[in-house]
């Protein structure tokens, strides 16, 4: 995840809740019934108008142009959720950084583009947004060549180049570790991922460390790559919708635990390499802790 802040890093103690939890939380009865008419204004304007952004790349959401339209696990998500309401859905391509001010001015109905739970809490305007329940939850990992076999943890990279996106989650993880071990690794920070990627094939770098979606689609795009290690930091990503836009809230959330339910993220995350660590996660009926990273973000730029 390709973070840009405003210096603000809160490394925050566990949170988090399982779906399952909030599957067992929610009522999947009649829908409840309240004054906003967010919903019927969807349904009566037949789209579902999402705030996106495909320079976020693959496997989130990025321009396919053999299809010449949109593609990723996030976009499937979209059209998942839009059929569930009937409706079809409209994407609307917005730099990230715009995308909350975009909702406010009501040119989008949602924005759901790599939006983590709690990541607008230092945004002025934090009270005038709602956040869906998750949809998935996304990672750091260590991306290597194939022929590396020496690292898989944080200790495994002192003494190595490691590449990381500028004032991303993975930025942010090794810089807290040099803090505490001198300068330990030799980190490498760019906003240039393809040069990265380019100079981790070429030996300049040892490892590099981005987020699960991204590091698997790189692996996708080049066998000569491969995931190392275990996850670090799961963030749960999920839908933002302005605050007291509740019918259609509500109609999200119903949405997504059906997709759960029915089988039908799980068949997404499958189609995109990403189950095998999500499935706990979907599949889960307890409360699960986990750690959230949360970075005040002012832009992505990926290339």
């Amino acid at each position: 995840m390709h973070l840009k802040g405003s210096g603000l890093l809160k490394i925050l103690a566990p949170f988090g809740l399982g779906l399952g939890i909030l599957i067992g939380s929610a009522s999947m009865g009649a829908m409840p019934v309240y004054a906003d008419g967010s919903l019927a204004t969807v349904s009566r304007r037949g789209n579902l108008r999402v705030g996106i952004d495909a320079s976020i790349g693959g496997a989130y959401m990025f321009w396919n142009p053999k299809t010449q339209y949109y593609d990723g696990f996030e976009w499937e998500i979209i059209e998942a959720i839009a059929a569930k309401l009937d409706v079809a859905p409209r994407p609307i391509n917005i730099p990230w950084a715009s995308q909350t001010n975009s909702l406010l001015m009501g040119d989008v109905d949602l924005i759901l583009s790599v939006r983590e739970t709690g990541g607008l809490e230092s945004d002025p305007n934090q009270d005038e947004f709602a956040e869906s329940i998750p949809y998935y939850q996304t990672s750091q990992r260590l991306l290597v060549h194939k022929d590396t076999t020496n690292v898989n943890s944080l200790r495994d990279l002192i003494g190595k180049r490691v590449g990381v996106i500028a004032n991303s989650g993975g930025a942010a993880i090794v810089e807290t570790y040099n803090n505490n071990r001198g300068n330990a690794v030799r980190l490498f920070a760019s906003r240039d991922l393809d040069r990265m990627i380019a100079q981790l094939r070429a030996g300049q770098l040892d490892a590099m460390l981005l987020d699960e979606p991204i590091a698997v689609w790189q692996v996708r795009e080049d066998p000569n790559l491969q995931i190392s290690g275990d996850r670090f930091l799961p963030i749960n990503l999920v839908v933002i919708v302005r605050q007291g836009d509740e019918t259609l809230k509500a109609a999200l959330d119903r949405a997504i635990i059906e997709l759960q339910q029915e089988g039908k993220l799980e068949s997404i995350l499958r189609r995109w390499k990403l189950w095998y660590n999500s499935r706990e996660f979907l599949q889960s009926t307890e409360a699960s802790p986990n750690i959230t990273l949360r970075i005040t973000m002012q832009f992505w730029d990926y290339h």
